[in-house]
């Protein structure tokens, strides 16, 4: 039997304490599935206000306890952190939360620089936190496992300011979001200037890019999907510097395999037609047809459209996925005799567009400008097929939950769309950024639908492809082990 690894795993969100976007899911799913794999693995998020009154308010169905305090120094005052402790829903994975008034009960939306120095603040709070659950709980994590920059500090904080050299695996989620700010937060953490790789960027120095810091100082680092780790090394997604810090690192520390690529997974106990309550009828692969043909008859009623193939969009109205390509191509869409349904909230320019499109287009277009969990379900198990034109696409989800669904994906063919997706066996990949190669996969799709048999097979296939987290958490066992090996060498 492997022996037991115990692993810490920090972020700002867990689902369903607070869930922001797709990094919730992953916490709340992953140190489940690897708990089921002998890995000790627990979780540390920021204890918000809102995570607070949902406890008071018996949403969760869970208790928490508050277990012990510590004092951290930031900037010119002494904080007092309160450490409060629960368990994931389903399962025995402990989860602790971290309490401040001041810096942790809301996310900062005053500006980028409020947002990083609150992040500072919390990624100290984390390192202290390590050596308080050491001294007064005998569990020290022989990794710590970090999620996106705004966990990205640790590795450094761990290295050089308590002299605590665990371990650490950054996993980043998306390389576009770098954390890039004020260099003043380095006073706030009393970081001496000569101990600083990466932080510093531009001239004059004002600036720091705090994702550049964790890649420099982190054991390994890992993304979503192999084929988005490649398009990183190739620098084939431009992402800013991030490309010139995977360079400098590579060259300074002499390891060319530093990046790794695991696919995400989904739950199964949330996202499956079988169990699901929130869709018109439950189904399953035996029945799928009935099932789907019922489901979509209610949805298109309650939305006041005809029976014609139903194609739909679910997720944020932002440049990134590609919904500009669909703005683009909508007349020669629409012009196939499909319905479109759009589900999600975001940039105020492109729902103006869509609403326009709506407005010329009464008989097809339908648009939900705002996140419906219900709607979203429900648009898996009705849609014939679900849109996913994504510029770049770290891993994404709502491909792998709507293949359970029995909804075929048409996406582009770019970070984990193409690991997830077998083009004409699973669903159809176009050529990113292109809206011809959109508009003529579409086509192909269609013709495919009116071929009944090829998508029944494809539906079929769609359905039994496994993207449980546990594949997914074999994997990050394995990565585990590496990296304790490699430390111990």
């Amino acid at each position: 039997m492997d022996k037991k690894i115990k692993v810490l795993m920090v972020g700002y969100e867990a689902d369903p304490f607070y869930k922001h976007g797709g990094l919730g899911d992953v916490i709340g799913s992953l140190p489940k599935a690897l708990s089921g794999l002998n890995v000790d693995c627990r979780v540390v998020i920021p204890y918000y206000q809102a995570i607070k009154e949902k406890f008071i308010s018996n949403v969760f169905n869970l208790k928490e306890e508050r277990i012990g305090e510590f004092l951290i120094h930031f900037g010119e005052k002494d904080e007092q952190i309160g450490i409060y402790k629960s368990v994931l829903p389903g399962s025995n994975v402990i989860i602790y939360f971290l309490s401040n008034r001041k810096n942790l009960s809301y996310i900062n939306t005053r500006g980028r620089n409020k947002k990083i120095d609150q992040f500072a603040f919390f990624d100290l709070a984390v390192s202290h936190f390590i050596l308080w659950l050491r001294s007064k709980s005998k569990w020290t994590p022989a990794i710590v496992h970090c999620n996106d920059w705004h966990t990205s500090l640790i590795p450094f904080i761990l290295q050089k300011q308590i002299n605590t050299p665990i371990p650490t695996l950054l996993t980043i989620h998306n390389f576009e979001y770098q954390g890039r700010g004020s260099i003043k937060v380095l006073d706030l953490l009393h970081i001496k200037d000569k101990d600083v790789v990466e932080f510093k960027k531009g001239t004059p120095v004002t600036e720091i890019n705090i994702l550049g810091e964790g890649i420099m100082d982190a054991t390994r680092v890992s993304t979503v999907s192999p084929n988005y780790a490649k398009e990183i090394i190739n620098n084939s997604n431009c992402h800013g510097q991030i490309y010139s810090y995977m360079r400098r690192r590579e060259r300074e520390k002499g390891k060319s395999n530093f990046l790794s690529g695991i696919l995400n997974g989904i739950d199964y106990n949330i996202w499956d037609s079988k169990n699901d309550g929130l869709i018109y009828h439950r189904y399953d692969i035996s029945d799928w047809q009935l099932g789907k043909k019922i489901n979509k008859e209610d949805l298109l009623k309650s939305l006041n459209l005809k029976d014609r193939p139903t194609f739909c969009f679910i997720g944020r109205m932002a440049k990134q996925k590609g919904i500009d390509l669909l703005v683009r191509a909508i007349n020669r869409i629409v012009n196939l005799d499909v319905n479109l349904i759009f589900l999600g909230d975001g940039d105020s320019n492109i729902k103006k567009s869509l609403f326009k499109a709506q407005e010329k287009y009464k008989d097809n277009i339908r648009t939900e400008f705002f996140y419906s969990e219900e709607l979203a379900h429900k648009l898996y198990a009705s849609s014939d097929f679900i849109l996913i034109p994504s510029h770049f696409e770290p891993c994404g989800l709502i491909q792998m939950i709507a293949m359970r669904y029995g909804t075929l994906p048409v996406a582009s063919k770019t970070g984990g769309l193409k690991d997830s997706i077998k083009n004409n066996s699973t669903g159809f990949l176009f050529e990113k950024n292109s809206t011809r190669s959109l508009v003529k996969t579409i086509r192909k799709a269609l013709r495919v639908y009116k071929w009944n048999e090829k998508y029944q097979k494809m539906t079929e296939r769609a359905m039994k492809t496994d993207f449980s987290w546990r594949k997914s958490a074999k994997k990050y066992k394995k990565l585990y082990f590496e990296i304790l090996k490699e430390e111990s060498i």
